[in-house]
């Protein structure tokens, strides 16, 4: 039968399964026969020693074992039954009781030897259980896989038990595992004391002891780490012999400019991360670098240095920005950089006529427009440039692998024949052009080295020089009013201020949408001027609000998290979050990061009388942490790595067994065997190195679209 099989059939064939229980196995995600290998217990369960009657002590849920003395049905009023099975050691008796479950006269027969497991009470003199799990030992040489052992744990979906999982988990093991190639090379395997496959996933799923679980999951966890850390080894040295099409020899001159008219002296952290991207782009070779720093860190002054270097090489650069209202933010701001330069800038988003995208399309095309600022409208099939040298994506975590990928790869493309030119001395870019992302959430350094691990990383720690601490407030309903005579105030004395919600319409009773609250402020400061801003307005709506905050038309902007990345108005002293529950805390902080970016005082409160024990603890952590890099520390731990590592944003699949708190060790082993291994055979085509390629073909991490970008 195994012969027959491989990972992919469906589990519906699987002895036990059929079609309706299929269907339930689907929800879990368990649809071909490899799924079930790695669908991981939550936890296992100590259901040893397995004990005589006379052993109970009803203190905690005991297994107890003996031989079926007697049962029978009573059938109730209602339609109701009643099912008792007497289970006898041989000299006392405990009495197992279930209601409503008529079919197990037929699965506990008399004189069957049966093992019950469950929390024992005393009714008299007797013991009795209500509902216990049960095993029947119809073969008394047969491995126990419910009771006398480590008893594994798995998630659940309603209408599937515990047992019917684990006896399917239990059957694919016993009958399957053979289906199994070990990826690790049995040279690494011995030199790390790494259990083989096999092994391990049958000691993770059943193990015979505490200690064989623990090796177990160190194995699975590096083979976990250890595929994603070869493919980001394998991208890395694929991006690196990339031909050097994007030279940039010179340009020195126009980025001292540049810094020296931005009005503002680096920080020692702007003048690094500048530094390090410049010697990127000289080295002949496609740049691949992140630079992340905390909220208000000042990276547009290192993207715009990047940019202004690509322009004097006779290059064009991309920025792209995951919201309207921050691409245009950018677009003013590097038209105020760029003008007194020699640099054209120009915009392009969805929102805008025919006409005005059409005109931006062709100065592109033609190279009139050496830096273009947008959205995700940058990456459109008909954007063309006539010689792409830089691509900047900020906030990159609100982009997917593949968006990102469409953008650079726009450095491959020429105009067509119909145009010609603008400087006939550059011809049109041929090669990939350099990359640049930036981020104001910071990475904990487990993510650096997962997501990130084939980019160089530049860290900008410091803020400006004169700004003072934000002041942090959490508080419940009862504060209202002090919010708001505080929030007058400050506007009274020239000051703006924020009031973000979560949602823009009403969905839910327990929170504020963005229209009503803007509803309630324009009444409850009529004397003041509020406005509104959300995601569904028109984008030359969006620009004129925030024009007009800008501008200090505005006292009061009510928004949704539209203003959550890169918004920069200085005269803002406060911000007000609604509903602060349901903001994770890298979100909050780059809230909070929409003031105190001048020298004034300022704050930000937070709303929320919720109760849950998880938002106190993250909300009162907020409370008295101040940086960025803290934070997303802090964060990775309470939320774990699944909110964060996800398909979409980074293109391989969610963690299914590491953690990259607790397991950072292992992923830096796993890092450093990664990095031998591919330096030693770049595309894995050793023979040794097969079985460790089909597993990456097999998870999906050598496609297209998938992680690497690598394709053979």
């Amino acid at each position: 039968m195994t012969s027959k099989l491989s990972l992919n059939n469906s589990v519906q064939y699987l002895r036990g399964v059929g079609p309706e229980r299929h269907k339930l196995l689907a929800r879990l995600g368990l649809r071909r026969l490899g799924d079930v290998f790695y669908f991981f217990p939550r936890r296992h369960e100590i259901r040893w020693p397995v004990k005589k009657v006379s052993e109970l002590t009803g203190e905690e849920k005991e297994c107890v074992r003996g031989r079926v003395a007697s049962r029978g049905l009573v059938r109730m009023r209602h339609g109701q039954t009643l099912f008792r099975a007497v289970l006898s050691d041989g000299q006392k008796a405990v009495f197992g009781t279930w209601f409503n479950q008529p079919y197990l006269v037929k699965a506990i027969p008399s004189g069957s030897v049966v093992t019950f497991y469950g929390k024992a009470e005393r009714e008299g003199r007797q013991w009795k259980m209500v509902h216990p799990e049960y095993e029947i030992h119809a073969d008394p040489d047969a491995e126990s896989i419910h009771s006398g052992r480590l008893v594994p744990i798995y998630p659940l979906t309603e209408d599937l038990s515990q047992k019917a999982v684990r006896q399917i988990v239990f059957r694919v093991l016993t009958d399957h595992l053979m289906l199994l190639e070990d990826p690790i090379p049995p040279a690494l395997r011995a030199r790390l004391g790494l259990e083989e496959l096999r092994t391990a996933l049958r000691q993770i799923h059943f193990p015979d002891s505490e200690a064989r679980r623990r090796g177990a999951y160190r194995r699975l966890v590096f083979d976990e780490f250890f595929m994603m850390q070869a493919v980001v080894q394998m991208k890395k040295n694929e991006f690196q012999k990339e031909a050097p099409e994007i030279l940039h020899a010179g340009g020195d001159g126009v980025v001292q400019r540049l810094l020296g008219s931005a009005g503002f002296a680096l920080t020692e952290g702007q003048k690094s991360a500048v530094e390090e991207v410049l010697h990127d782009m000289k080295r002949g070779r496609p740049m691949n670098r992140l630079v992340q720093g905390d909220v208000g860190s000042g990276k547009t002054i290192v993207s715009a240095a990047a940019l202004a270097f690509t322009a004097a090489n006779g290059f064009q650069g991309a920025l792209m920005a995951p919201t309207e209202v921050l691409a245009q933010q950018h677009y003013f701001t590097l038209s105020r950089l760029f003008e007194p330069i020699g640099i054209s800038c120009g915009f392009l988003a969805q929102s805008m006529k025919p006409r005005e995208k059409e005109e931006v399309l062709s100065r592109a095309l033609d190279g009139g427009i050496k830096i273009l600022v947008g959205t995700h409208a940058l990456i459109e099939e008909r954007v063309r440039f006539h010689r792409l040298g830089l691509v900047v994506v900020d906030e990159q975590h609100k982009f997917g692998v593949f968006q990102r990928e469409v953008l650079l790869q726009k450095g491959h493309m020429a105009p067509s024949a119909t145009q010609a030119p603008a400087d006939a001395s550059c011809p049109p870019s041929a090669g990939r052009a350099h990359f640049l992302l930036t981020t104001a959430t910071p990475i904990p350094r487990t993510l650096a080295l997962t997501l990130y691990g084939d980019l160089d990383i530049s860290t900008i720690r410091e803020l400006p020089g004169g700004r003072k601490p934000i002041q942090t407030f959490w508080v419940g309903e009862d504060r209202r009013g002090e919010v708001y005579a505080l929030l007058d105030a400050l506007i009274a004395k020239g000051r703006q201020g924020y009031v973000v919600c979560p949602l823009i319409d009403e969905k839910s009773f327990s929170s504020k949408s963005v229209l009503t609250a803007h509803k309630e402020l324009a009444a409850i400061f009529s004397h003041r001027n509020v406005g509104l801003l959300h995601g569904r307005m028109k984008g030359a709506e969006k620009e004129q609000v925030m024009r007009d905050f800008r501008e200090r038309r505005i006292d009061l902007l009510v928004s949704t998290v539209v203003i959550e990345v890169g918004v920069d108005v200085p005269n803002a002293s406060l911000v007000i979050v609604e509903n602060a529950e349901r903001f994770g805390l890298a979100q909050l902080h780059q809230l909070r990061g929409r003031v105190g970016r001048g020298s004034e005082e300022s704050f930000c409160v937070l709303f929320s009388d919720s109760a849950a024990a998880e938002t106190a603890e993250r909300l009162a952590a907020f409370e008295k942490m101040e940086s960025g890099f803290d934070i997303a520390e802090k964060d990775l731990k309470l939320r774990g790595a699944g909110d964060i590592v996800g398909e979409k944003q980074h293109g391989f699949p969610r963690l299914r067994i590491g953690d990259l708190v607790q397991d950072m060790g292992i992923l830096i082993e796993a890092r450093k065997e990664a990095e031998r291994l591919v330096a030693e055979d770049p595309r894995l085509e050793s023979p040794k190195n097969r079985s460790l390629r089909n597993a990456l073909r097999c998870r999906r991490l050598l496609e297209p679209r998938g992680f690497t970008g690598v394709v053979p």
